[in-house]
């Protein structure tokens, strides 16, 4: 796993299902910070994460949901405030493989390699 100061990983994640925790899951095997922004999901998927107790895992929860730009941008506020520099988001349900693993994404956000 890799982490780099001011980096993170962000997955907006709507009624994403069970997959929602393997998703997390993997971005976690190779990056961290993780956070989860849930937005105003109501078939319980978040419900895994409550109990995880994942180091690097961060769950940011909206009450209703107001769509993928809007939990983008509640995520990226809360990265910004908390001193990060660079966010990557991801899809909740790992229709794409974590890009975090990605050599040109390292390089880019001058990251070290796992």
């Amino acid at each position: 796993m890799t982490s780099a100061p001011g980096r993170l990983v962000l997955i907006p994640s709507y009624n994403a299902g069970p997959r929602l925790l393997q998703t997390v899951t993997e971005a976690l095997a190779v990056w961290s910070p993780v956070w989860v922004v849930v937005d105003g999901s109501t078939d319980g998927s978040d419900a895994a994460l409550d109990g995880a107790a994942e180091p690097g895992l961060r769950v940011l929860k909206v009450v209703v949901n107001g769509g993928k730009g809007a939990a983008v941008l509640h995520g990226l506020r809360a990265a910004e405030a908390a001193g990060y520099t660079h966010v990557l988001t991801m899809d909740a349900t790992g229709s794409t493989r974590p890009a975090v693993s990605r050599p040109s994404w390292r390089r880019r956000c001058r990251c070290p390699a796992p």
